[in-house]
């Protein structure tokens, strides 16, 4: 009996020194990638091309499956932490971190997968220059695939401003900064654009919006537009040219048949500082 209670005790000693084992090394897993994915990403494929072009139209090419996501640690519960972020710029989705090492040590399982091949990913890190955030595909043979790298967004936020995400890095890119601006009457003014999407200078407007999704539209409306005081009884379009370090905006008008908008007259000539 003596004998048998020794090796129960035995049992049990191995199995809580086991679990305590694979709860330090979550800790550890968690202590080690965790701090660096800290916070807001933009995919950088698409901030490279939209620097490029200086056009949401022909950057949106590059946003397929996941685009943007925020990863806040405080929100982990047991070993999962779940991550809203945006598939292809057109709707809302979520997937979930597990607190548990992936292919090496700098690298959390995830429960990301594209069902049509069977590719699954895992999330992590590179400390280079700039932290970047990294999904790394693999087949469903456990090879690496693929690697798909995201910018950490950043920059000043006030009570009325664009939530950090896609939106704000297409603001900082395209359009943040002063601008010397003329209109069509030859009217001299200056023109401020913030990151978070405030604008002064422009007939009393308040706010931009920068359309970035294309793929609910027709093709006749598929042309690179930004709405002052969007969805207020102040709202007005512009369709707009950017070229270096000015910036065109035009009437925005639509056809008759209203199935196509079409780029009218030249309202503002603006000039960055």
């Amino acid at each position: 009996m003596r004998k048998l209670i020794l090796i129960i005790a035995g049992v049990s000693l191995i199995a809580s020194c086991k679990q305590g084992s694979n709860e330090n090394k979550k800790a550890g897993t968690k202590d080690a990638v965790l701090p660096y994915l800290q916070g807001t990403w933009v995919m950088t494929d698409y901030i490279n091309e939209l620097k490029a072009t200086g056009s949401p139209l022909q950057s949106s090419g590059k946003l397929t499956g996941i685009v943007s996501m925020t990863i806040n640690k405080d929100v982990a519960q047991n070993d999962t932490l779940p991550v809203p972020g945006s598939l292809n710029n057109h709707e809302g989705t979520t997937f979930n971190i597990f607190l548990l090492q992936g292919t090496n040590e700098h690298q959390l399982k995830t429960d990301l997968a594209d069902n049509s091949t069977g590719n699954y990913y895992e999330i992590g890190y590179d400390a280079g220059k700039d932290t970047s955030a990294v999904l790394i595909e693999y087949n469903k043979d456990h090879k690496e695939v693929g690697k798909h790298y995201f910018s950490k967004v950043t920059g000043p936020q006030t009570d009325d401003s664009e939530p950090y995400g896609l939106q704000y890095m297409v603001n900082k890119i395209l359009l943040a900064g002063t601008y010397n601006a003329t209109d069509d009457a030859g009217k001299t003014s200056t023109i401020e654009f913030t990151e978070d999407g405030l604008v002064k200078g422009v007939e009393g407007h308040k706010t931009y919006y920068i359309f970035t999704d294309f793929l609910g539209e027709g093709d006749g409306y598929k042309i690179d537009e930004l709405c002052f005081d969007e969805q207020t009884k102040d709202q007005k379009p512009y369709i707009f040219q950017i070229r270096k370090d000015t910036v065109r905006l035009y009437q925005a008008k639509e056809n008759a048949e209203r199935t196509k908008l079409e780029q009218g007259s030249l309202k503002y000539t603006l000039i960055k500082k």
